[in-house]
C-alpha cells in the first residue's frame, strides 16, 4: 500500500472501507452491483457519513475534511467512496443510463490493476467488460 498522500493523514484501512462499503449498501470490495443517486438516497448515505463524520475525519488531512466532509451531498459522497478505494487499486465507475427519456448515472466498483503497472502504456493484453443493462 503507498505511503501517506496529499489527502490523508492515515492511510485508509480495511475498516474503513467496509464502514463505507455498508454505508453504500455494497457487501465487500468485489461487489459489482450497480447503484445510482436514488439508491444512495433511498439508503440515506449522506446522513449515514454525516453520522460517521468523526471516523473519516481521523482519515484526512484538516484541510482536506473541511473540503470533503462538509456540505455532503450524493455527488461528494461518491467522491469520497472513490478517494477510499483508490489506496487499494479500485474504482467507482460512471456509466450514463438512460430510461423512460431520462438520463441517470449508476456507479460500480472494479478492480483497476493498472494502477499497479509501471508504464500505463504498454502493449499487453487487457480485458474489457461489456454489460447490456435494460
Amino acid at each position: 500500500m503507498p505511503s501517506k498522500n496529499q489527502l490523508f493523514k492515515m492511510n485508509p484501512d480495511l475498516n474503513i472501507i467496509k464502514i463505507l462499503l455498508e454505508i453504500f449498501g455494497l457487501d465487500d470490495l468485489d461487489d459489482s452491483r450497480f447503484f445510482t443517486k436514488k439508491n444512495m438516497i433511498d439508503l440515506n448515505v449522506v446522513q449515514k457519513i454525516n453520522d460517521n463524520y468523526e471516523i473519516f475525519n481521523n482519515y484526512y488531512l484538516p484541510c482536506k475534511s473541511k473540503i470533503y466532509l462538509k456540505k455532503l451531498n450524493e455527488k461528494k459522497c461518491i467522491t469520497i467512496l472513490r478517494q477510499f478505494l483508490k489506496p487499494f487499486y479500485y474504482k467507482c465507475i460512471a456509466i450514463e443510463k438512460s430510461s423512460e427519456g431520462k438520463k441517470y448515472m449508476t456507479y460500480r466498483l472494479i478492480y483497476n490493476n493498472s494502477q499497479l503497472s509501471s508504464n500505463k502504456n504498454d502493449n499487453k493484453k487487457r480485458e474489457y467488460v461489456v454489460n447490456f443493462d435494460m
